[in-house]
């Protein structure tokens, strides 16, 4: 095999891609990996394999450039490799590969608007993984480095599969079904809670509580919105989170100020500028001034809920 045309042009490149730290141009390297498409083995033992680690390396750097649509695309290129091979998923070099694609597709295909496609990984992640079976996972991957790319056998973890599930109510939302992600979100939100507590991760909470009041906010119920982000606020307080501090005071402004609050938005506008004079921090201290104006002119949105 190291010495087929391929691979003698596709193992710098993969190298390059997976070393830690290693820097490239992403539209070249997308370029030269397309190039290699033709001088995949048509026959051999190695031809699944070839083709699913060259399109697993190209979805990767499309993951890379943004580019959702064509890693997606790239990714199912390599999992339909892998399914005529059931050696692939034995070979601990591409067993976690095969997952980060199935696993990373969630976002790829949601952010490219194939909502049914990344339903369905999530739906078959549930099926392989119940929600009461994810305690039972490692909490985080633990990686050996003394491999290029680094190997792992502790996956999924309970993070990942936490995320998956916290997919599930992101492309729900996106799909403008307000009421089945917030469904889902408060399934998820005792479970998740409970899980990050033990872990001591409390603050990865604040995702899944975003998430949940946008859901609310979406459907109109307001004052509920306002609870999960006063909890998502005392997280990110704790955890020193800045931005999500910033975040939660402009959202918590508006929901007062579209229940007719006036007073409680100018108190949230009140702690946002107080938390920027403190840091000394001139952007934010610029934003105020403009959301001063904005509550000034702009009219309550809604009636009181």
């Amino acid at each position: 095999m190291a010495s087929s045309a391929f691979e003698v042009r596709f193992a710098p490149l993969y190298a390059t891609v997976f070393t830690e730290g290693g820097s490239f141009s992403g539209r070249a390297m997308s370029a030269d990996l397309h190039a290699l498409e033709p001088l995949l083995p048509k026959t051999g033992t190695t031809v699944a394999r070839d083709a699913f680690r060259l399109y697993h390396t190209q979805a990767s750097v499309f993951g890379r450039r943004d580019m959702p649509k064509e890693a997606a695309s790239a990714a199912q290129k390599a999992l339909a490799a892998a399914s005529k091979s059931a050696n692939l998923s034995l070979d601990p070099s591409l067993a976690y590969a095969e997952f980060f694609l199935r696993y990373a597709s969630i976002r790829w295909l949601a952010d490219a608007q194939q909502y049914t496609e990344a339903l369905a990984l999530v739906h078959g992640f549930q099926k392989q993984y119940p929600l009461a079976s994810i305690a039972s996972l490692p909490a985080e991957m633990q990686w050996d480095n003394r491999q290029t790319p680094p190997l792992t056998k502790d996956f999924p973890s309970q993070m990942q599969m936490l995320g998956v599930y916290e997919d599930e109510g992101y492309i729900l939302h996106e799909q403008g079904k307000f009421r089945e992600a917030q469904q889902v979100n408060a399934r998820l939100l005792p479970f998740a809670r409970e899980r990050l507590k033990a872990l001591g991760m409390p603050e990865r909470l604040r995702g899944v509580l975003a998430n949940i009041a946008q859901n609310s906010y979406s459907l109109g119920e307001l004052a509920q919105a306002q609870t999960y982000l006063q909890e998502r606020l005392q997280i990110a307080t704790t955890a020193s989170d800045d931005a999500t501090i910033y975040d939660c005071y402009f959202q918590l402004m508006v929901l007062a100020h579209e229940q007719n609050q006036a007073d409680k938005a100018r108190d949230w506008l009140s702690l946002y500028q107080q938390r920027a004079e403190k840091q000394k921090d001139t952007a934010q201290l610029e934003r105020v001034k403009a959301l001063q104006a904005q509550l000034k002119k702009r009219p309550p949105a809604r009636a009181p809920s």
